[in-house]
């Protein structure tokens, strides 16, 4: 009996996620395991190993397909049974793997070195668009099989209903009918505390913006990598330990971020989009080169200040009217194969689907 690994950062997450779910469905008789790093979650139709311990090292090298969202930072041996799919955790905006040659952040020449290590035995790379495939192949120098399929992550958010949305949204204690806004920024190379660990310091002034819109709730999602608290004002909720970012995708009206990929994820559900930029010149200039102009890239309003983006959200429907051309472009761009059908082509390109037939 065949069986797959999933690794998501120790949780059960991501594109992993969907793509364990679909096969739960679709190819009950495969076996199924997932890496653990301590966190709870995970279906009771799954075999959990910790991460790091013998047993995961052991499924490294005896499973028969790998899937994960990142790369695998302690995988020192290679099996050629083991077929490795690299699903990547979002659609970059700014450099990464091998094209981050600032390197600003601490620890970034190791995780270099174990890229590289790591890549090697990837067998495919799951790429989101046909303008990101030519990004990835650099960025990894990767000249295996790139699979165009769209992001197995974001199919739970296309054509979604109401059940999921419903629950979240309750557990978060947020009322029936109220205007939900999620604010999920990226990390900073050189945002540091005085030992050396990630903060997320370039914020919008909180307090201003739940005395000017007191009616809505604001999710703070910080980055996994950041030491960051949701500051303890009303309508203010920290959502940063919420295991899957896609469950706020669908409680949220509307998002709030920066250079985030989750901007690229966000863009399927269609709802708007504001981005806080106070940093730009900054960032683009001494932290990550970009691949694409923000100015153009942007899906929605930009703002500067606070100020300026309490505008942008009060006025939600104006600024959504004059963003309509450059997000309809933007989704064109770079989802235009999130149809709530990506895990299916995937595991249909690797063999473990049936392919469609005519």
């Amino acid at each position: 009996m065949a069986t797959a690994l999933f690794e998501a950062w120790g949780r059960y997450m991501d594109s992993p996620r969907a793509l364990s779910q679909a096969l739960a469905t679709r190819a009950p008789g495969l076996r199924r395991a997932w890496v653990s790093s301590g966190g709870s979650g995970f279906p009771a139709d799954v075999r959990v190993v910790a991460r790091h311990s013998p047993g995961h090292f052991a499924r490294l090298v005896s499973s028969d397909y790998l899937f994960t969202n990142d790369i695998v930072t302690r995988h020192y041996l290679s099996s050629p049974r083991v077929r490795y799919v690299q699903c990547w955790h979002g659609t970059p905006l700014k450099a990464i793997g091998f094209d981050d040659d600032k390197q600003g952040y601490p620890g970034a020449r190791a995780h270099a070195r174990r890229t590289a290590r790591d890549l090697a035995k990837w067998d495919y790379l799951v790429s989101p668009a046909p303008i990101i495939t030519p990004i990835f192949r650099a960025a990894f120098r990767f000249d295996g099989p790139v699979l165009e399929t769209g992001s197995p992550r974001n199919d739970l958010l296309v054509d979604p209903g109401d059940a999921r949305r419903t629950e979240v949204r309750g557990l978060l204690g947020i009322p029936a009918g109220r205007r939900v806004v999620l604010y999920a920024p990226t990390w900073r190379d050189d945002d540091t505390t005085t030992d050396g660990r990630l903060r997320h310091s370039v914020v919008p002034d909180w307090e201003a913006i739940a005395s000017a819109l007191p009616e809505v709730s604001f999710l703070f999602r910080a980055h996994k990598n950041v030491l960051a608290e949701a500051p303890s004002l009303p309508g203010i909720i920290d959502v940063s330990g919420w295991p899957d970012i896609s469950d706020l995708y669908l409680a949220a009206d509307e998002m709030i971020s920066d250079y985030s990929s989750a901007v690229f994820d966000f863009a399927v559900t269609r709802k708007p989009i504001y981005l806080y930029v106070p940093d730009l010149e900054h960032y683009r200039g001494a932290l990550r080169r970009m691949y694409f102009t923000y100015e153009d890239w942007a899906p929605g309003p930009m703002s500067s200040t606070t100020d300026e983006l309490i505008d942008h959200l009060r006025s939600a429907e104006l600024a959504a009217a004059d963003s309509a051309d450059r997000y309809a472009w933007f989704v064109r761009t770079f989802c235009p194969f999130d149809d709530g059908h990506a895990s299916e082509r995937v595991l249909r390109a690797i063999g473990l689907l049936p392919e469609h037939r005519a």
